[in-house]
């Protein structure tokens, strides 16, 4: 049986197009361009699609956080999958644009829980604020219809993330990259993060995770629990394992 993607949803606000688009059981977001902002299986809406949010795990063998930030939602389908894996955490979620919002509740599932939190706002701004409690776990994966926000890319983001993070704690970054990373962002991780590493997802994405005042003396992986939650998560989080390296 063969599908193609039709639309079943659009908006617009003043950043532009919002689409909805359907493909058999998957469910896509996009910014009106053929780039996938997010993609979901309607059936399983836990169980993740896209490789580098599957990467994004690997936190989880790193650390077991209480209080997330997440800092860019697209569809929501990683907090989706979060709150599934991590039913005592909480989660807030820092997003631009409130019709990304709505429509990540009302197309994608994405759960009306006491334990998530929407914050419309831009989210440098919101980690800037003082008044703003630390996280055990900060996801940022701000994306527009023209790529990667370049706020993401800034030594501010970084420095200030990483104030913004309890002890233990790890900033998570999600990069598509046609080269390198640059230096002085390798230069800036490597001076406020005293654990840095990347795995190369596929497709031009690569996983950042930068860890804040980490135990060196104890592996970074937890490798006891990888099947455990492999089977929670619905996939293998081995081939993650086996491409993650050091940046140093």
């Amino acid at each position: 049986m063969s599908f193609y993607k039709k639309e079943i949803h659009r908006i617009y606000d003043e950043y532009g197009p919002i689409q909805v688009m359907e493909e058999g059981k998957l469910r896509y977001m996009t910014f009106g361009n053929d780039v996938e902002q997010s993609c979901q299986l309607t059936h399983q809406p836990h169980l993740l699609q896209h490789e580098y949010t599957r990467a994004i795990l690997l936190v989880l063998l790193m650390h077991q956080p209480s209080k997330i930030t997440v800092v860019g939602l697209g569809g929501g389908c990683l907090i989706t999958t979060l709150l599934h894996l991590l039913p005592k955490a909480t989660i807030e979620a820092i997003e631009l644009r409130k019709s990304v919002a709505e429509v990540a509740h009302d197309y994608f599932q994405m759960p009306k829980t006491d334990r998530l939190t929407v914050h419309i706002e831009d989210g440098f701004q919101f980690l800037s604020n003082t008044k703003q409690q630390k996280s055990d776990l900060i996801i940022a994966d701000m994306y527009t219809a023209d790529g990667i926000d370049h706020q993401q890319l800034s030594i501010n983001f970084l420095k200030t993330s990483q104030q913004k993070l309890n002890q233990g704690g790890w900033l998570v970054l999600n990069y598509w990259l046609k080269h390198k990373l640059e230096e002085h962002l390798v230069q800036a991780l490597l001076d406020h993060f005293n654990h840095v590493y990347l795995c190369n997802a596929g497709g031009g994405n690569w996983v950042i995770f930068a860890g804040n005042e980490v135990d060196v003396s104890k592996p970074i992986i937890d490798e006891a629990k990888e099947k455990s939650l492999s089977k929670l998560a619905g996939f293998s989080l081995n081939k993650y394992i086996n491409r993650l390296t050091i940046l140093n």
